[in-house]
């Protein structure tokens, strides 16, 4: 009898914890852009720390292509730093104010103007439905309670703000350092994939508008799965009417090949290291040209390819030929070395963004675009194989 009570004590844990193990890891086995199709249902977890965020991440989503066959749902996270009690989530109800459990009167106020915000999004894209929500918790384990929540919810990516701002002459501004580090905590642990939006005055182009605008998309596209995450990205906001993508593939020179070949390995590093481009090689030649015959007719998309042997000829291209335009979309490149970037993450002050997006941001145009980073799944990029 009490070999049997020790079992059922014993038993009951291991099965509760074997079953929410399976539960968290089962729904992102397909967890990301890259692998769905381009007009398919859309799962955004947005997070918002105060209301200069809104402007941007609002437009991202009204370019984002929300339509009765691809509709877009929209988990629109307040995130407020955790001063007493317990963490905790507040569901806002439509029809009522924001809940008294958040701390301040400035606190409430800005939850408010955010719900407001979304709402109208939500009023202005009829395929677009928003939850608006605050997420209350320590700055610290902030990225644990977006990442369960994405989970729970089933994002496919979560958008977060870059934590700088323009200062209007050039530079930048910190919001608030913390930001950085939960953008770096989000981006080092999260299940799906996350968009890092630098926004420097991006406007949106959405559908149910009567404006005759359009927005001007670079998607640059080097190798590796964040960069085929971010033409994922690229191509569902391509669906859209008002919105000009073109595709620019940076293809390596003779002098990249030969410098890569040329590096001093062992020989099982030499060829885990051959496989591995090989592999990814392949990955990314099949998802471009996929792209390119599903769009070949589509007017409103280019593709152009240029042969650059270093990370300043990329700037450099980038310079003369595509400054003219309303926003960047890359991949952040993290978790491996890149030939052609190598030399852009020498003076990285913000790794968060990639060699490639911190040099756009630092770029200094007349007329600077926004930039989009987009980091493909940290599990899927770097830990498990997608083909498995």
């Amino acid at each position: 009898m009490a070999a049997i009570l020790l079992m059922t004590i014993i038993t009951g844990p291991i099965v509760s914890w074997t079953h929410n193990s399976a539960r968290h890891l089962r729904p992102y086995n397909h967890r990301n852009l890259e692998r769905s199709k381009p007009d398919a249902p859309l799962r955004v977890l947005v997070c918002v720390h105060s209301t200069r965020n809104l402007p941007g991440l609002i437009s991202l989503l009204q370019n984002s292509n929300a339509t009765r066959n691809s509709p877009i749902t929209v988990f629109a996270a307040y995130l407020v730093e955790l001063t007493r009690a317990s963490a905790m989530l507040i569901f806002h109800d439509k029809n009522k104010t924001v809940d008294t459990e958040i701390n301040t009167t400035r606190e409430k106020a800005e939850a408010d103007q955010i719900v407001s915000a979304f709402e109208s999004f939500e009023k202005d894209n009829p395929a677009a439905a928003v939850q608006p929500l605050t997420a209350v918790s320590p700055y610290a384990t902030m990225h644990e309670d977006v990442n369960n929540f994405a989970l729970d919810k089933f994002a496919s990516i979560i958008l977060i703000p870059f934590h700088k701002r323009p200062d209007g002459v050039g530079g930048w501004t910190d919001e608030n350092i913390t930001h950085k580090q939960v953008n770096q905590n989000l981006l080092a642990t999260s299940s799906c994939s996350i968009g890092l939006l630098v926004d420097r005055g991006l406007m949106g182009v959405s559908e149910s508008q009567k404006d005759t605008q359009e927005c001007h998309v670079a998607m640059f596209f080097i190798e590796g799965p964040d960069d085929r995450e971010a033409l994922a990205y690229a191509w569902r906001m391509a669906g859209n009417p008002r919105l000009i993508l073109t595709l620019v593939r940076f293809v390596p020179g003779k002098d990249v090949l030969e410098l890569s070949e040329g590096v001093e390995e062992d020989d099982h590093e030499i060829f885990t290291t051959i496989f591995e481009r090989e592999k990814q090689k392949q990955l990314d030649d099949d998802y471009v040209n996929e792209f390119r015959f599903r769009t070949m007719h589509d007017q409103s998309i280019a593709y152009v390819e240029e042969l650059v042997n270093s990370g300043d000829e990329i700037i450099s291209t980038i310079n003369a030929a595509y400054s003219d335009f309303n926003l960047y979309v890359v991949g952040r490149g993290h978790g491996k070395a890149c030939p052609l970037t190598a030399g852009l993450s020498n003076w990285s002050d913000s790794p968060e963004l990639g060699p490639l997006g911190e040099a756009l941001v630092s770029l200094g145009f007349e007329s600077p675009p926004s930039v989009l980073v987009v980091q493909q799944s940290a599990l899927l990029s770097t830990g498990s194989s997608k083909q498995n």
